[in-house]
Formats: C-alpha cells, sequence, structure tokens
C-alpha cells in the first residue's frame, strides 16, 4: 500500500496539470483577458485597531533603563543565573516536542 502523501511504496507522484478551458469558454476568456489588460487595479489594505489595542499596546512599552542594567550586569558578570531554572525551562521545552 502506498502513502497517499509521499507516494512511497507505490506509483510515483505527478504533477497537477490545470485542464485549458475548451471552445467558447476559452474564447470569451481570452477576449477578457484582453479587454481587461488596460486596466489596473491597486490593492489597498488597511487595518485599523480598535482603542482597546491601541490601549494595550501603549501600555506593552519596555522599560529601557531595566534593559540597560541588565545588560551591564551581564557584560560586568554579576547577573545572577539559576541554572536549576534554566534546566526546567528546556525541560519544558524538551516536553512540547
Amino acid at each position: 500500500m502506498a502513502d497517499s502523501i509521499s507516494g512511497v511504496g507505490g506509483r510515483p507522484l505527478t504533477s497537477i496539470k490545470s485542464e485549458q478551458p475548451k471552445g467558447d469558454v476559452a474564447r470569451i476568456r481570452s477576449e477578457e483577458s484582453e479587454s481587461s489588460s488596460n486596466v489596473v487595479q491597486l490593492d489597498t489594505d488597511r487595518v485599523e485597531l480598535s482603542t482597546e489595542a491601541r490601549a494595550e499596546l501603549d501600555k506593552a512599552g519596555f522599560d529601557a533603563e531595566k534593559v540597560d542594567r541588565i545588560k551591564q550586569a551581564l557584560a560586568d558578570g554579576n547577573y545572577p543565573i539559576d541554572s536549576r531554572r534554566i534546566a526546567e525551562g528546556f525541560s519544558d521545552i524538551e516536553k512540547l516536542l
């Protein structure tokens, strides 16, 4: 029995080919594409955030001073590292895999 996704064990996968329209449908589509070739359409996507979302984004800032203190402590070798907590974090990540 062959795997339906990879085709392993069965016949090789073939590419999917779209069928060309036949007869009048092909002629009509050809005429439509020729007549619309001079039309330029601009797609403009917009996202508007609610006032609640904007308020949350404003509150989500970071404390630049705290970041600078941590960077300096790391550079000086004074930042406390809890190896047990780090190991537990890695263990939690491995459980997800």
